[in-house]
């Protein structure tokens, strides 16, 4: 397993302290698997016992074992940057916009070994079987909140957005039972609303699916499914939007084609909505 899929089985074990190391492992891609357990105990400002500690908690013999893993990683990555890189090599400097074209073809193509298509079945089946889906998203998410709750809404769901200050994501839930579904969209780091959101939902019975970066493993509760990928080279450098939006756009016509029957009955009838009111 790679090391985020080791983060993500061990979530509900893993102490602030702990967290604190894997925050750094994460988001810096780049510099981490050449550092020392000290080195990344001082960086994380922890005990320096604490990165053989987390090595160890994820099924590694000790540090060096991890950042063994963590040096393969970043090779398979550096391959597939490369490639990219290599594609636009003959650009004059200032080509930002073919500099960016390469990175986010890179991201994608980690895509689908970060997200298997098993796990897009299931955020798929869970959405169709909710009796109402909250979707939250803080900040620049919440341009993604959009358009998924518009698609969803033609597929004929109940939806409710969930953003803003924590009072008013409070208010929304009032109505939230067994049978619902919270669906949250963060990056970066775990938004301030977002912990009390998955712990409600589990004490009404609702079920939860988080769309995330490489904070993902880190966000606390767990949400019952985590779809997370990396946006970019590293998590301290530009974070594109392209993946999170491929990977609600993969559930869409996943739920097109798992549910064919009900969703293409319910958008003929959207189709007949439209010539009514137009």
């Amino acid at each position: 397993m790679s090391l985020i899929e080791r983060v993500r089985t061990c979530s509900g074990r893993l102490t602030g302290t702990d967290r604190k190391v894997v925050d750094i492992l994460l988001n810096n891609r780049a510099e981490a698997p050449f550092l020392s357990g000290p080195q990344l105990a001082e960086l994380a400002n922890v005990h320096e016992a604490a990165a053989t500690r987390l090595a160890q908690k994820l099924g590694y013999k000790g540090y060096p074992d991890m950042r063994a893993q963590l040096q393969r990683e970043m090779m398979d990555s550096q391959d597939a940057a490369g490639r990219m890189r290599r594609s636009v090599a003959k650009v004059e400097r200032g080509a930002y916009l073919a500099d960016i074209v390469a990175a986010e073809l890179a991201a994608l193509e980690n895509l689908t070994r970060c997200v298997p298509q098993s796990d897009i079945d299931q955020a798929a089946d869970m959405i169709v079987a909710a009796r109402r889906v909250f979707i939250f998203a803080q900040g620049h998410a919440q341009s993604l909140q959009a358009f998924l709750q518009r698609r969803l809404d033609r597929f004929g769901m109940t939806t409710t957005a969930l953003s803003g200050r924590g009072r008013d994501i409070a208010e929304r839930l009032v109505a939230m039972q067994d049978g619902d579904l919270v669906l949250a969209l963060a990056f970066r780091k775990q938004p301030a609303s977002y912990g009390a959101l998955v712990r409600h939902a589990g004490e009404v019975g609702a079920r939860s699916i988080l769309i995330s970066d490489l904070a993902g493993p880190t966000m606390e509760p767990r949400a019952d499914l985590l779809l997370a990928a990396p946006r970019g080279r590293s998590g301290a450098e530009f974070q594109t939007p392209t993946v999170p939006f491929a990977i609600v756009n993969g559930i869409l016509l996943t739920i097109a084609g798992r549910h064919e029957g009900e969703i293409i009955g319910r958008l003929d009838r959207l189709s007949d909505l439209f010539g009514r009111f137009d």
